[in-house]
């Protein structure tokens, strides 16, 4: 195989790789091994090793894991979650008590479940206890691991044995624990590279191999090994850190500039000031300096986020009485400054009373959520806790203006107990990962970088020797909380935040017309009825609402997914990857643990070495900003007016009117009130557009002089996305034009015909022909220079509009159009177009691709046809083919005298008919059409600017065009319809099946259970007999006849007697994707 076809190869996991719903394909400049490469042959790259059997794993009903879940309330890895939290707040006796019986219960589901990682964390809170170390203790259980537990010790193992005995001053057991670490097949590397090593534990370590060859001691070898491990590693820094300074001394040039420097005064973005755009600013203020480059910058942008706002309240909070040096804060920000330190003080009492409870064990509740309260600290707990319900309720407020019907005010009690929560433990986690780092982990992850960087990691041989690597030395247990302690610890955080949360509240006296000030809650606890059941809701005070919809906070919490500096970590295993102290998994999902085993277990089986480099091949496309089009995006949005897809400042829609007989008249009352709402809901999408805008402009001055990478992961179907969200490539028409690549590759002839032709796509043109399309170019050639030369004059600036619009603005896509006329200009004028060196990115866009594989499915001729599949001398447009016909059906019943018929008789447009079309195939239901639908009828206005259609009827008419689409896709795709049924009627029988061996295994667990609980008596026997006593909390997890015992037999039995099964299916890349149509997972 050619090194040609090898890359035509990486190309085309990129494209399967890349969102389906538009087949967007585009170049991905990965830099690729020399042809001379040894390592370089056909059976160990990138296709030759895909595998894509699918992943077997045991039904829920044989799981014995589920029927602990199922008896006592909470799952094994939660019984070791609350096992680690005693380990960090020192209870080592209870851990290991637990780990013991937990064993003894459950052998056969701890075997699956409790992997090295688990014992790793029982051996290092041996050796950290206090007052005293338990070393004797520490050395028995691991000398247990592999007799009693059949587990062999890892690097981690030997770094917390070894760290822990020189720490305690026990030289000689160390000495021995390096030999039992070489002779296991391990190295002093694999040892280094383990994140329970501190830079200062690896020099005392190092300090101790120095006295052994000093002392001319028997180990010398053993210990000069020790010492060249360590020195590699601190040269290879060494390096490093001396090439960034050379880099950093000589700018680099931007594409198209003749300098990069700073952003003055006179260049200066006049940003919003509210809450998220200012966090933003905090957070980017480090690419402004020079203090730091490359990786330690990198790794500043990813911790700071929530350690910045805390500093920031303080400040806030100091400066408060200075009328002048607060008159520009947004409200926002000067509540959670004036919420955070009462907020805190409550946290920190609680804390208090959690601690006593766990030395004391005199409080049961507090014992069980206090250990893991205690972990983080309470100004970090208190800052999530504000910034979480703020941004919760923001986003409920302007979901609730842009909704026809409003549903209810407030957040659901549950979803923010639950959310709040799982924020705290992913910081508690965050935390653990961040402190959890040395040097050689560093020095590792750059030599995996300049791997990847170079190609090498491409072959398959490769990057599984790096992933098996680096499977052994970051293996560490991840915690699972049980739903009691989040339920716990969520609704606490809830009730101090209603204690402590004031807004000013503001009165008149009908009569005096005196003004009265007075604190009030901001938040307010109440039960609903909606949709027939009973749920609690947090709902803001209304002058919160108010302050809403002028300051925003819906994106404060995605400052640490920004672009990255460097190229990101590669995708060795299935959650580590991306962002350098981030450790999640490569695909996105919502708790569904069942998608996680199977994760798990096809990464440990190496089935996804194919899909990660396709990952790989995504994130290490190097990107640029785009200097010529910022500084037009600049001066627009400077300038404060409505342009090219930029929001002006403020919305200038005249409110509605209310009419007279509004009292007396129920059609004149129904319609003013869905015009005030429509009013509300453009000022709340206004103010949001201008927010996300300012988001992304932000990042891209930011960014002006940084390469920049995106990280990317994929759904859990297997669709790839760059993770962070609001700035990327495949984001809105802004993000991309301001984009380029930051490597250039000559434009070629072929390629200034595409660039002829992407021109014309954007502007509108991609229904004719390609020698249509380049006509249109060339026609249009002065007027594109004149784009490129002077993009935006400053009458349309200045809101003149009689000047005539540059080309560029004329067009669908404005600012991708904008990038293109630069890049055109600049190739035409130079010597010779064919040579020139282009940076442009072209994206070529498929016609509905999901109809397009039912068709190749079904090889169906005529739906084919409609969607580009077959040969045709114009693109055919199957949206305007679903609207000819949608219009024909109208048509006839308009004759017939239908009443919708007849006030949509020639008022549907392709935009209407568009969405439904591409999501029907998708499985969008008639309900989720007709809202599509709705919104886009709401659009549509008269010559007078009066709604087309009575916005009190819209949603029958939706209903009514909706069903013509559906019946219009049947009349095309027949054969796409015919498969589709087939494919829900698998999936429904696959859901509704049950195995044999699984009803037979499930009932042999349940006859197992009673076995269960003969041990447990026999448990507490043995206690009393040797005077020592087991909690009655750890009974109660254990005995499935104690709490809500009767519950949890009913629900065994409707598990064992109701059929349902998981739809489980495996892409061609070794990706196993999980449907879970029932509750139980």
């Amino acid at each position: 195989m050619s090194f040609t076809q090898h890359t035509q190869r990486l190309k085309q996991i990129d494209s399967c790789l890349s969102n389906n719903t538009s087949s967007r394909r585009f170049l991905h400049q990965v830099a690729k091994p020399k042809e001379d490469d040894q390592s370089f042959n056909e059976d160990s790259w990138l296709f030759a090793s895909a595998d894509s059997s699918p992943v077997i794993l045991k039904d829920v009903r044989e799981d014995s894991s589920s029927v602990h879940y199922l008896q006592t309330g909470k799952s094994l890895n939660e019984q070791l979650s609350v096992m680690q939290a005693c380990l960090v707040n020192g209870n080592v006796d209870r851990a290991q008590r637990m780990l013991i019986g937990l064993y003894k219960l459950y052998p056969e589901a701890m075997k699956e479940i409790a992997d090295v990682s688990v014992h790793n964390e029982i051996i290092s809170g041996l050796l950290a206890a206090k007052p005293q170390p338990l070393t004797t203790e520490a050395l028995l259980w691991y000398d247990q691991l592999e007799r009693t537990y059949m587990i062999k010790p890892n690097a981690n193992t030997f770094a917390i044995m070894i760290r822990g005995f020189i720490k305690n001053d026990m030289r000689n057991v160390g000495i021995v624990l390096m030999q039992e670490l070489l002779r296991s097949g391990l190295t002093f590397n694999n040892m280094l590279h383990s994140a329970y090593l501190s830079d200062q534990d690896i020099d005392q370590i190092k300090q101790v191999a120095r006295s052994i060859v000093d002392e001319g001691h028997e180990n010398k070898d053993l210990a000069t090994k020790l010492i060249e491990a360590v020195g590699s590693a601190e040269k290879q820094i060494s390096e490093y850190y001396q090439k960034t300074e050379e880099t950093t001394d000589n700018t680099k040039m931007v594409k198209g500039h003749a300098s990069v420097t700073r952003v003055g005064k006179e260049n200066k973005l006049i940003s919003s000031g509210v809450t998220g755009i200012v966090q933003l600013k905090n957070t980017l203020k480090s690419l402004y300096s020079n203090e730091l480059e490359g990786y330690n910058l990198q790794m500043r942008l990813e911790r700071d986020t929530y350690d910045s706002e805390i500093a920031r309240c303080r400040e806030v909070n100091k400066k408060r009485g200075d009328p002048l040096l607060s008159a520009d804060r947004s409200q926002i920000r000067q509540l959670t400054a004036q919420w955070l330190p009462q907020l805190e003080a409550l946290i920190e009492e609680e804390q208090a009373r959690c601690k006593k409870a766990l030395d004391t064990g005199t409080d049961r509740v507090r014992m069980q959520y206090g250990k893991f309260l205690t972990q983080l600290d309470a100004p970090k707990i208190a800052i999530i806790t504000i910034l979480e319900t703020l941004r919760l309720n923001a986003i409920d407020v302007a979901k609730n203006l842009s909704e026809s019907t409003l549903k209810y005010v407030g957040i659901k009690t549950v979803t923010l107990v639950l959310t709040l929560s799982n924020a705290i433990h992913n910081e508690i986690r965050f935390e653990k990962i961040k402190h959890r780092s040395n040097r050689h982990i560093l020095a590792r992850n750059m030599s995996v970088a300049k791997l990847a960087s170079s190609g090498k990691l491409f072959n398959m041989t490769m990057r599984r020797a790096e992933a098996m690597e680096l499977k052994d030395s970051s293996r560490e247990w991840l915690d699972s909380w049980d739903i009691a302690t989040k339920t716990r610890i969520g609704s606490m955080l809830v009730s101090m935040l209603i204690e402590v949360a004031r807004v000013t509240e503001s009165s008149s006296d009908p009569k005096t017309g005196v003004i009265t000030k007075r604190m009030v809650p901001a938040f307010i606890h109440k039960n609903i009825l909606y949709r027939g059941l009973k749920y609690g809701v947090i709902s803001p005070h209304g002058v919160l609402r108010e302050v809403f919809k002028k300051d925003s906070i819906a994106s404060t919490m995605n400052a640490r997914y920004l672009p990255m500096l460097i190229p990101p970590r590669p995708w060795l295993t299935y959650n580590a990857g991306g962002y350098l102290t981030q450790n999640e998994p490569c695909v996105r999902m919502k708790d569904n643990v069942e998608q996680l085993r199977y994760l798990k277990i096809a990464s440990d089986q190496d089935k996804l070495h194919t899909l990660l480099a396709g990952l790989d091949s995504l994130g290490l496309t190097k990107w640029a900003i785009n200097r010529s089009v910022f500084d037009v995006v600049r001066k627009v949005w400077n300038s404060g007016i409505e342009l090219a897809g930029i929001p002006a400042t403020s919305y200038s829609a005249p409110e509605p009117v209310k009419p007279v007989d509004y009292e007396t008249n129920k059609k004149a009352y129904l319609e003013y009130m869905f015009q005030m709402r429509e009013w509300n809901n453009g000022i709340a999408n206004q103010h949001s557009q201008r927010c996300d805008c300012n988001y992304k402009v932000e990042i891209a001055q930011a960014f002006l002089n940084h390469p920049m990478y995106f990280p990317h992961n994929i759904d859990f179907r297997g669709r790839a996305y760059p993770i962070p969200p609001h700035f990327n490539h495949l984001g809105n028409d802004l993000c991309r034009g301001l984009l380029l690549f930051d490597e250039g590759r000559p434009l070629t002839e072929r390629g200034l015909f595409w660039l002829k032709i992407h021109m014309a796509n954007l502007y509108g043109k991609d229904k004719l022909s390609h020698d249509e399309r380049v006509k249109f170019i060339d026609e249009n050639y002065d007027r594109i220079l004149e784009s490129a030369d002077n993009p935006i004059p400053e009458k349309i600036l200045q809101g003149n509009v009689e000047t005539p619009l540059p080309w560029w603005l004329e067009s669908e896509n404005p600012w991708q159009s904008l990038a293109s006329c630069v890049e055109f200009a600049a190739a035409m004028r130079s010597p010779n177009p064919a040579e020139y060196v282009s940076h442009l990115h072209i994206h070529q866009d498929g016609t509905c691709n999901g109809l397009q594989h039912y068709a190749a499915m079904g090889r169906d001729n005529k739906g084919a046809f409609e969607v580009n599949l077959i040969p045709s001398d114009k693109p055919q447009d199957v949206y305007q083919g679903i609207l000819n016909i949608v219009d024909r059906l109208i048509e006839e019943d308009a004759k017939n005298g239908v009443r919708e018929a007849v006030l949509l008789r020639g008022k549907l447009t392709r935009k209407i008919v568009k969405q439904t079309v591409m999501t029907n195939v998708y499985g969008v239901t008639l309900i989720g059409a007709r809202e599509q639908i709705s919104a886009r009828l709401r659009e549509i206005k008269d010559e007078h600017g009066n709604h087309e259609f009575e916005l009190v009827e819209i949603s029958k008419i939706s209903m009514y065009v909706a069903k013509k689409i559906f019946d219009s896709l049947g009349e095309i795709f027949t054969q796409a319809q015919e498969i589709q049924n087939w494919l829900n009627q698998s999936a429904s029988r696959i859901a509704r099946s049950m195995p044999a061996s699984a009803l037979a295994a499930w009932k042999h667990m349940i006859i197992e259970s009673k076995e269960s609980r003969k041990k447990l008596r026999k448990a507490i026997s043995d206690a009393k007999k040797s005077d020592t006593s087991l909690e009655s909390e750890k009974v109660m997890e254990l005995n499935p006849n104690l709490g809500p015992g009767s519950m949890r037999r009913k629900r065994l039995n409707h598990l064992a007697t109701k059929p349902m099964n998981t739809v489980v299916w495996t892409t061609p890349l070794g990706l196993t994707v999980v449907q879970p149509y029932r509750k139980f997972t």
